[in-house]
């Protein structure tokens, strides 16, 4: 049996260590987050991987700082798309009575701090309502997923040219996006180019970069992103570009890691 990527046990394990901090049921975090408690269940079980504003919501109950909470849920989404795309799937498990999430806990649990919440949550509303209609981590395919978020009303941050130099995570372009490319080169760099159909648009990423090393990810016809990991050993490694437009026709996408002395390493894929 396939055993689910130790990256998303690692995430899960660090979602339950923030939820006990303060003590938050999943009757709490269904209300404050509009995700279901079912999907919570799911996630703090480490079943599936959770979209990540539902990370961020928890974040921001427990008082956690977003960067390395981040860095840890982008590689286990990372994990759990590379099992996608090979065509494995999650088994289900028994999850032991101290790892399952429970109701009630047996202290009283301190109000969560919720007054702050609720401007954020007017910006997230579309995104939990989307997830709650399709059921949080129901897969489909690109086409499919379009027309369910526009029946549900859910809406991204920017369209096409709109997008383009914005970070994929505040748009929501981020949510549930489509790997057109997914390799790792010579010298142990893994590299990404994603798109959002929804968007209309995609963007690069890359890990275990060494600090210095460039990411440059260019769409014909639209402006070049570019950014450069200045993490030091690694500790962050996912560093990924700005958006760009597609418009799914013209030449290939590219996306190069430079790191001088060494030339370009370079690989394209079609638009979408």
């Amino acid at each position: 049996m396939t055993e689910i990527p130790p990256e998303c046990e690692r995430l899960a394990a660090r979602l339950r260590t923030l939820r006990d901090r303060r003590r938050l049921t999943l009757a709490t975090l269904a209300t404050e987050s509009a995700y279901s408690r079912s999907s919570w269940q799911r996630w703090l079980a480490g079943r599936s991987v959770p979209p990540w504003p539902a990370v961020s919501v928890l974040c921001r109950l427990a008082d956690e700082p977003e960067p390395g909470v981040r860095a840890l849920w982008e590689r286990s989404e990372a994990a759990w798309s590379r099992r996608t795309a090979t065509g494995a799937q999650p088994p289900e498990r028994t999850v032991s009575r101290a790892d399952a999430p429970t109701g009630i806990p047996p202290t009283p649990a301190p109000a969560p701090p919720v007054r702050r919440l609720r401007k954020w949550f007017i910006g997230a509303a579309a995104a939990a309502i989307a997830v709650l209609g399709a059921g949080a981590d129901n897969l489909l395919p690109g086409a499919d997923r379009a027309a369910s978020a526009a029946s549900t009303g859910f809406h991204v941050g920017c369209t096409g040219s709109a997008c383009d130099g914005k970070d994929p995570g505040p748009v929501l372009c981020g949510v549930e996006p489509k790997t057109l490319l997914h390799v790792q080169t010579p010298t142990g760099v893994g590299l990404e180019i994603r798109y959002n159909p929804l968007c209309r648009a995609a963007w690069a990423r890359m890990w275990n970069a060494a600090a210095g090393s460039t990411l440059t990810f260019t769409v014909p016809g639209q402006p070049t992103q570019r950014v450069t990991a200045a993490h030091a050993d690694n500790t962050d490694p996912f560093v990924y570009t700005g958006l760009a437009a597609v418009t799914g026709h013209g030449p290939d996408m590219k996306a190069c890691v430079t790191r001088a002395p060494r030339p370009p390493d370079c690989h394209a894929v079609a638009q979408p």
